[in-house]
């Protein structure tokens, strides 16, 4: 007689949810990863690191304090934590308590503070308290959190918004702590910050230092300073280069040495003693090899950390823990944390093996293997609170092959995906765990984006966790899935095998298929164990296979499907998704003015703030409704007068001012939530600084197209509205836009704008104009326009003869980072 469905997903979700935060012993890593195939056995150790500590939820200890969460909503505190939950402390006297289950002689919290009114942070203590009796104080700082404003933001609170609020500050007791011993993290006398949230708390064991190795160059006999006083870069480097290809070792004893630049390694091993006692830190440190073609080989790095001063992100600035290209080579047991990314690998080149890392609170990636890495690895490493990817594979200009990210945990992604694989052929993603992904990205995404090789070969998804990922996009409004194919850049048509993969408490969908169109996705064996709206998502043209494809708990339905003509064939044993819908429901009870429109906002000058606008949300039904949070994003300020729980029949309203300061346009969401995962209500909002009484000649006028790609219409470039853009069809020949000014019209400028969220490209475009719709003369020449969101928003400004105009074009010929032209608002001033 069969199992009940729900009965036999209990089994599978007990069987992979256990690795990642147990006490285990640590498994070896291969020198290199298999170019080929993966046994069985390789995905029998269930899901996730085998890591060194065991990791305590906040919210589960004991405390006096106050629990917060759940909330899925970008912008909360809720909603970054693991597990969507933490405790606040506020008032001398509060805490949380663990009850320690293994002895335990050091933990890492996870934790944040506030930050400072200039957005360079404080620093502060909280106590921590053994079996009653104080131990010690726990250094906390908000330097290395807390940014603003929109990609690739700033550290600037005046930018509006706020994201990866969160840090990590260790500490060692001294003593071992045996089993049932209690840990209280308490606001005493002489903690100073204005409140503290308590995430999780990883106690540990650590083992004793590590003895020097026979023959070993120890650092400090060429004058590095284990004191950090003094610059120890020059006498490291010494160290390195005299060890490069002798095979002696060059050994970090005990101690913090201060590193302010790359250290540049090839044909060495460089150890230390572990990396809870050998420390290099500073600001820029990093252990690099050299770039290709030149490329350091038959590198070895391991037991020791990797501690940067990187507090805020910049694209242009490598500053990581581990860079440069390091072939043959092994990276294994380094702690890396306040980098920009953890281990950023530029190809081509072949063969590194990283095992055992601990990678913490990255500005953007924790680790990314960049431009034609090969038969390469990342196993049994904890990625947790990045500003980007967690792990990633991006094949630009050279494909990323035979590689594979295999039994890590990858967690709180504060932007994109836990693990990415973008284009390239013949890698595996297999048996990790992932969880709590936040915006725009999901748990495991293939993609043919960001101008990568395309996808060839076989790519292998199989025996993955996928704990509450997934996202509802800030500027489509729709999901994202906690397992995502999008076709970009080009249709994704490489294999892809999908099986043995469970996915939990999904966002919104758990897979969705995006794009151009996407084949050749084999799924066998997988379990959706609950998900905020539907299984499958289409979003796409192309086709897949199902196998044993099995879901329950679903919000919405088993697919959803707007006429997308995708085809997905099932094969025995699929329950729980025959059912097909198009579109999303009402995303709980509650009434929300605004929901279909954007709320325009302006202002005459920086600085200044716009005249107020109202949102109102009413509880029509019988119950009282739960409001978890009400959240904007932007240069926006909020004032609302919802508490946690609306009446029935009551109504509240949210006052919105846009502040801005900086010129250009300004938008933002405003999210109201109920706590669940697709309880979300979000509305538009778009602000701009208005310097001159004539505006937007374009707004809202009819406009035409050479081509528009499926659900990028052409009304969305003259809507006022950069969350929505239009593209064109793939570049196949030259693409335009044009719009109708109604009558001849003096005009001298054209604007052009892609969202500001979005990096940057580079496009050839020329201006056109006509005075019938039919005969157009060139007013500004075919050249390449660079929109970038660092410096300009992603806005482009280009002068045309003052002249009167009724039809105004633009063309282009190329897009680097997309098949298509892409215009999110043509607009034309008279001025």
């Amino acid at each position: 007689m069969r199992a009940p469905m729900a009965a036999l997903v209990a089994v599978v979700l007990a069987g992979l949810a256990q690795p990642a935060d147990a006490l285990s012993p640590r498994r070896p890593a291969p020198a290199v990863a298999p170019a080929h195939g993966v046994s069985g056995a390789d995905l029998g150790g269930g899901a996730g690191a085998r890591v060194p500590f065991l990791e305590y939820q906040a919210e589960d200890g004991r405390t006096n304090g106050t629990v917060i969460g759940p909330d899925w909503a970008y912008g909360t505190p809720a909603a970054e934590a693991v597990g969507r939950r933490a405790v606040r402390l506020e008032k001398p006297g509060q805490y949380v308590e663990f009850r320690l289950k293994k002895a335990a002689d050091a933990v890492n919290v996870r934790y944040s503070v506030p930050d400072s009114a200039d957005g360079r942070g404080i620093d502060a203590t909280l106590g921590a308290y053994v079996d009653g009796r104080f131990a010690a104080s726990l250094p906390v700082t908000s330097r290395y959190s807390w940014y603003y404003g929109q990609y690739p933001w700033s550290n600037d609170p005046a930018d509006g918004g706020r994201r990866q609020i969160y840090d990590d500050a260790r500490l060692m007791f001294g003593r071992t702590l045996p089993a049932g011993s209690t840990v209280r993290l308490q606001i005493g006398k002489g903690d100073t910050a204005p409140w503290y949230l308590v995430d999780t708390a990883d106690f540990e064991q650590v083992a004793a230092p590590a003895r020097q190795p026979r023959g070993a160059l120890p650092v400090t006999s060429f004058g590095a300073d284990p004191t950090g006083r003094t610059d120890a870069s020059d006498a490291i480097q010494k160290a390195i280069d005299t060890a490069s290809g002798t095979g002696r070792t060059v050994w970090i004893p005990p101690g913090t040495y201060k590193v302010t630049r790359h250290l540049i390694v090839d044909r060495v091993t460089v150890r230390g003693s572990g990396p809870w006692y050998s420390v290099l830190r500073g600001d820029g440190v990093g252990v690099y090899g050299r770039y290709a073609p030149d490329v350091s080989s038959d590198v070895h790095l391991a037991d020791f950390a990797l501690f940067g001063e990187v507090a805020e992100r910049d694209d242009a600035d490598q500053v990581n823990g581990i860079g440069g290209a390091l072939a043959h080579s092994t990276v294994d047991d380094l702690w890396i944390q306040h980098t920009k990314v953890g281990v950023w690998m530029d190809g081509p080149f072949d063969g590194l093996a990283l095992s055992h890392l601990r990678v913490l609170d990255q500005t953007a990636d924790g680790v990314n293997f960049h431009d034609g890495v090969t038969h390469s690895s990342v196993t049994d490493s904890y990625v947790r609170g990045t500003g980007d990817d967690g792990l990633a594979m991006w094949s630009d200009q050279h494909p990323d092959t035979g590689d594979v990210f295999a039994h890590n945990t990858v967690k709180n992604p504060a932007l994109a995906n836990n693990i990415a694989v973008y284009g390239g052929g013949d890698n595996q993603v297999i048996g990790n765990a992932v969880s709590d992904t936040l915006v725009q990205g999901g748990g495991i995404h293939v993609g043919n984006r960001f101008g990568a090789v395309p996808l060839s070969g076989t790519t292998t998804i199989a025996g993955n966790l996928l704990q509450r990922t997934g996202t509802l996009d800030l500027f489509s409004h729709i999901g994202e899935g906690a397992l995502w194919f999008w076709a970009a850049d080009a249709p994704l048509d490489g294999d892809v095998e999908v099986h043995d993969n469970v996915i939990q408490d999904s966002a919104y969908e758990a897979v969705q298929f995006l794009g151009s169109s996407v084949d050749h996705v084999h799924l066998a064996r997988d379990t959706v164990a609950r998900a905020g709206t539907f299984a499958f998502q289409f979003n796409a043209p192309g086709s897949a296979e199902a196998d044993s494809v099995n879901a329950f708990g679903l919000g919405a339905g088993g697919r959803y499907d707007c006429g997308s003509g995708f085809t997905l064939a099932r094969g025995h044993g699929d329950h729980g998704w025959s059912d097909s819908r198009c579109g999303y429901p009402a995303p709980g009870p509650l009434q929300v003015s605004g929901l279909d429109q954007t709320l325009s906002f302006q202002t005459d000058a920086v600085g200044s703030t716009s005249d107020p606008q109202t949102v109102t949300l009413t509880n029509p039904t019988a119950r009282p409704a739960r409001i978890a949070s009400i959240s904007i994003t932007g240069v926006y300020t909020l004032a609302d007068t919802c508490g946690a729980f609306l009446a029935p029949g009551a109504s509240c309203t949210v006052g919105i001012r846009f502040a801005p300061t900086q010129r250009g346009d300004r938008n933002g969401s405003l999210t109201v939530s109920d706590g669940t995962s697709a309880g979300r209500y979000q509305v538009h909002v778009s602000g701009r600084v208005v310097s001159s009484t004539v505006g937007n000649l374009a707004a809202g006028r009819p406009v035409t197209a050479s081509s528009s790609h499926e659900g990028f219409p052409v009304a969305n470039a003259v809507d006022s509205d950069t969350n929505t853009y239009w593209e064109s069809e793939a570049l196949t020949a030259p693409q335009s836009l044009t719009v109708d000014l109604g009558a001849p019209v003096a005009t001298s400028r054209v604007t052009l704008k892609l969202n500001g969220g979005w990096g940057g490209r580079t496009q050839r475009l020329e201006v056109l104009s006509s005075s019938d719709g039919e005969h157009f003369t060139t007013d500004v020449p075919a050249a390449d326009y660079v929109f970038d969101p660092t410096g300009d928003n992603n806005t482009v400004d280009i002068a045309i003869p003052t002249a009167e105009r009724r039809y105004v074009r633009v063309q282009g010929t190329a897009n680097n980072g997309a098949p298509g032209l892409q215009i999110a608002e043509f607009e034309v001033y008279a001025d």
